[in-house]
C-alpha cells in the first residue's frame, strides 16, 4: 500500500490541479459547474464524440452538478461520478493513474477495494486560493475523449475569468 501512496503523491506533484482564475472565485459553485457542463458538451459536438454525461463534484465529492446528453448511456452518468470522485481524492488526474495501475494486480485490487478507478475522464480543478476546489469527471466516449473534453470543461472556465 506504501507504494501506491507514494505513486499517487509522485503524480499529484507532477500533474496538480488546473486552476480557475479570479472571476471564477467570485462565481457560485453551481455557475461554474453549470459553465464546465455546457463548455464539455460543446467540446464533444465540435469533435463529433458520442453523447457523453458529465459530473462536476466539490472538494469532499459531493455532487454539485450533473447532466447525461440525450444518447448516452445511462451507466455513463455512474462512470462520470466515480471518475470525478477518484480525481478529487487523489488530487490528480485519472488518466495519470492508469499506468500505476497497469500490470500490478496489488494497487488494481486497492483502487476497486477504495473505489477509484483510473480510466481517463476524471480532472480535478482549483477555485481562487482554495488548491483543489473539486473535480470534473466524463464519461460516454473513447477514455481519451473523456479526459479531453473534462480538460477542455476546466479550461474554458479558467479562460472566461
Amino acid at each position: 500500500m506504501s507504494y501506491l501512496r507514494t505513486l499517487l503523491a509522485a503524480c499529484v506533484l507532477c500533474v496538480g490541479p488546473t486552476a480557475l482564475g479570479q472571476s471564477a472565485a467570485s462565481d457560485s459553485a453551481l455557475g461554474a459547474a453549470e459553465k464546465m457542463i455546457a463548455s464539455c458538451f460543446a467540446y464533444a459536438a465540435a469533435n463529433k464524440m458520442p453523447p457523453v454525461s458529465v459530473v462536476v463534484v466539490d472538494a469532499s465529492g459531493a455532487l454539485i452538478a450533473a447532466k447525461r446528453q440525450d444518447g448516452a448511456m445511462p451507466v455513463s452518468g455512474d462512470a462520470a461520478l466515480l471518475k470525478a470522485r477518484t480525481s478529487i481524492r487523489t488530487r490528480a488526474p485519472t488518466a495519470v493513474l492508469s499506468p500505476i495501475v497497469q500490470g500490478d494486480a496489488g494497487t488494481r485490487d486497492a483502487f476497486i477495494t477504495m473505489q477509484l478507478t483510473a480510466i481517463p475522464g476524471g480532472v480535478p480543478f482549483s477555485r481562487g486560493t482554495e488548491a483543489v476546489a473539486g473535480a470534473v469527471g466524463v464519461s460516454g466516449a473513447h477514455p481519451d475523449q473523456d479526459a479531453a473534453c473534462a480538460t477542455s470543461a476546466v479550461g474554458a472556465v479558467k479562460a472566461s475569468s
